[in-house]
């Protein structure tokens, strides 16, 4: 008996396929479909008996939209048009109780109370409120044309008023129990919704803790592993590099040409694996700590550039290239020496490294609140090799075989180090004059 009446209720409509607020709908437009065809029955015979024309026209009308209703959902599953149906029954039933049991006073208006509730409840805020003013406008219409004379009498007669007041008001409550099991069914669905999605929330969000910590603690391994192996390094790089450099000192008039190569290479790729080693210790150590503004003191700019450049223009020479310094005059501002040298050195070495024949400008201006460092080299770079620049994980140093004495890590440590003071490093391109530029910026 239970699943036949579910199938009743469902209308046609598959249990396992259809949303369960929905079909918690559908079942709301069947019941009511259903309430409204069975009440419609005692209303319509006595309404023949009783010889009452507009009950003889609005019972069976609000009958036949609640049989279309249930029609158009089961054969069409065009769920939008049977809520208007079933909505629309309603009105027109309670519009045939008004009219015909003494106006907006009785208990028959209860049916247009729940056109609104029903309206609301199967379509939405919108739907609700629209009917709502339908309603209203109804209502203040009775009141009107009683109050100018069209007098809106109860058709019932009097041994039957009480009866058929008692049939209205059970006909509306069964109506508004309907209405209330579908909306405290569908907030029960959805409190059960929400917790199932706040439980997954939870659980999502302890996995996501828990794969922080994990992450963390990886990258402090990572940090410490690459911290010990750098200093590990450093031993024996630089016991190869000063005994390399002894050797090439003093015995370079006993070594042939191609030995006297060799040994260069070797201190040449020594003191790059040095530089490298020693980089990787320097964004090691800033990985590890917590970043700290930097150790500031008086730093004259242009006497940076001097320096930088006296120790560069031999490594500018060896391909033929010519670096030049512009700085009219001194610009001191507080920052960290030993930092900003190295990112400064480490803009020109790449600007050698990748310069086409010419000159490299390195040039110094004051702005408004800091200072502005140019590094100008003919050359190329595309949108892709500006995004590279500065990643520590895939820079471009690989790509040049020129060698100038940098690391593959310098340009990322010197971005790290020019954060740090609140600056910014910049770089543009004109490939129409194969030039490009580093802009590198300081506050005062």
């Amino acid at each position: 008996m239970e699943g036949l009446l579910n199938q009743l209720l469902n209308c046609g409509w598959d249990e396992d396929k259809t949303d369960p607020i929905q079909l918690r709908r559908i079942r709301t437009i069947t019941g009511t479909s259903l309430l409204l065809i069975l009440l419609g029955i005692p209303f319509l015979l006595r309404a023949y008996e009783w010889h009452i024309s507009l009950r003889m026209v609005t019972v069976p009308a609000a009958m036949l939209l609640a049989i279309t209703s249930i029609a158009v959902l089961g054969w069409f599953k065009n769920y939008h048009i049977s809520t208007q149906l079933v909505v629309l029954a309603i009105y027109v039933a309670g519009a045939g109780a008004v009219l015909t049991s003494g106006g907006v006073g009785t208990s028959a208006v209860g049916w247009w109370f729940l056109v609104p509730l029903l309206a609301g409840l199967l379509r939405g805020m919108s739907s609700g409120l629209s009917w709502g003013a339908i309603v209203l406008l109804s209502m203040y219409a009775c009141y009107w044309a009683e109050g100018h004379g069209i007098p809106l009498p109860d058709l019932t007669p009097p041994e039957h008023v009480a009866a058929q007041q008692l049939m209205q008001a059970l006909g509306v409550t069964c109506a508004t129990l309907i209405l209330i099991s579908n909306y405290l069914g569908q907030i029960g669905h959805s409190e059960r919704i929400l917790a199932e999605h706040n439980e997954r929330l939870s659980r999502q969000v302890e996995r996501a803790e828990t794969a922080e910590r994990e992450l963390t603690v990886a990258v402090e391994s990572k940090t410490r592993f690459l911290a010990n192996m750098s200093h590990e390094m450093k031993t024996p790089l630089n016991a190869i590099l000063g005994f390399s450099k002894r050797l090439q000192h003093r015995a370079s008039d006993k070594l042939d040409e191609r030995e006297q190569l060799a040994l260069g290479q070797v201190v040449n790729h020594s003191g790059n694996m040095l530089a490298l080693v020693n980089d990787l210790l320097a964004l090691a150590q800033l990985d590890a700590e917590t970043p700290q503004e930097p150790k500031r003191s008086p730093l004259d700019l242009k006497e940076l550039l001097v320096r930088t450049t006296q120790e560069l223009a031999p490594v500018a020479g060896r391909f033929d290239l010519q670096l030049m310094m512009e700085a009219e005059d001194s610009l001191v501002i507080e920052a960290n020496g030993e930092q900003i040298t190295q990112a400064v050195g480490a803009l020109v070495r790449h600007a050698l490294m990748y310069a086409k024949q010419g000159v490299v400008r390195l040039t110094l201006g004051e702005m408004t609140q800091g200072a502005l460092i140019q590094v100008l080299y003919p050359g190329e770079l595309s949108e892709a090799g500006k995004q590279r620049l500065f990643d520590r994980y895939n820079h471009l140093h690989s790509q040049n075989g020129r060698d100038v004495g940098m690391s593959g890590l310098a340009l990322a440590l010197a971005q790290e180090h020019v954060l740090l003071h609140g600056g910014r490093i910049g770089v543009s391109s004109d490939p129409a004059a194969s030039n490009v530029c580093f802009n590198l910026y300081l506050p005062s």
